[in-house]
């Protein structure tokens, strides 16, 4: 039932929404214009006090400012003009509200809950990231046109079926990070693995876009600077019932080697920004952009 639920939120969300604003008698042409690539609630969890004050930056397309810079979350770099307007629905800014007031309202409520680190995280939680997840990544600078995910509907129905099932039928752990350590994050966060191809190659090569769902993905997205989320296959022999809806999330602390893996991939599938709570950590990658 929980499923059969998530499918239909995850499916419809976005129909119900744009008629909701199909009829808009007024609107001030400024309203709705600083339209973030990466959601301001979710950068103020990778500041320094979690505030949205001190983010450190790395933009690879700028020629100018090669080196770190020190943003705050609802700074420029971290925005485009009108980046979800689209004359396919009778409101041109009918996405960025839907973004603005259905999906990203919940992020605060869901660390909140992560940073009890109880295993036993109610479900609705679940609901919610998983929401976030899908339309954060449908939203991505990723994607050539991140516009057609949602102005195909049938497409935009396939895509929220298949990661719905994918994530619900999969174990959830949250790693935390190592001490005096944290995450980083890019304008693209999370990227998926895929273990028959690691098995065959031998490599580490993190996907930017989780468009391999099933039992043979690993789904990796930085939550904050402290927490990462893993969801991944149960193992061979576990009760074939197991899913998000009646296992609990496990924290687990990440070791060094571990922590590398997951930043490099963060770092690897960004479009063009990389994010950290600090700036120390962004040294080597702008030695190495210097050089370019």
């Amino acid at each position: 039932m929980h499923l059969i639920f998530l499918r239909k939120i995850l499916a419809h969300k976005l129909r119900t929404i744009l008629i909701r604003n199909r009829y808009v008698l007024f609107e001030k042409m400024s309203a709705y214009r600083k339209q973030h690539i990466v959601p301001e609630t979710y950068l103020k969890h990778f500041s320094t006090k979690s505030d949205g004050i001190g983010i450190f930056v790395i933009d690879s397309d700028d020629k100018y400012r090669k080196g770190i810079q020190k943003k705050n979350s609802g700074d420029k770099i971290f925005w485009i003009p009108n980046y979800s307007d689209t004359d396919f629905f009778e409101d041109r800014k009918a996405l960025e509200k839907m973004f603005g007031t259905d999906i990203e309202n919940s992020y605060n409520d869901i660390i909140s809950a992560i940073e009890l680190e109880k295993p036993d995280i109610d479900f609705s939680i679940k609901e919610e990231l998983i929401k976030w997840i899908f339309y954060t990544k449908l939203r991505s600078p990723i994607w050539e046109n991140h516009l057609e995910n949602f102005t195909d509907y049938d497409y935009f129905k396939k895509q929220a079926e298949d990661f719905a099932s994918s994530t619900v039928s999969m174990r959830w752990t949250i790693y935390k990070s190592p001490e005096r350590k944290y995450w980083w994050t890019s304008d693209n966060p999370g990227f998926c693995h895929n273990l028959k191809e690691m098995e065959a190659t031998q490599k580490i090569e993190p996907k930017p876009i989780y468009n391999i769902v099933g039992v043979d993905s690993i789904l990796y997205y930085p939550l904050s600077k402290k927490y990462y989320l893993n969801i991944h296959p149960y193992n061979n022999g576990e009760d074939l019932n197991l899913n998000a809806t009646n296992t609990n999330v496990r924290f687990k602390q990440a070791d060094l080697s571990l922590f590398r893996i997951l930043n490099y991939s963060t770092l690897v599938t960004q479009k063009r920004l990389i994010i950290s709570s600090e700036m120390e950590p962004l040294k080597e990658i702008e030695k190495i952009k210097n050089k370019t």
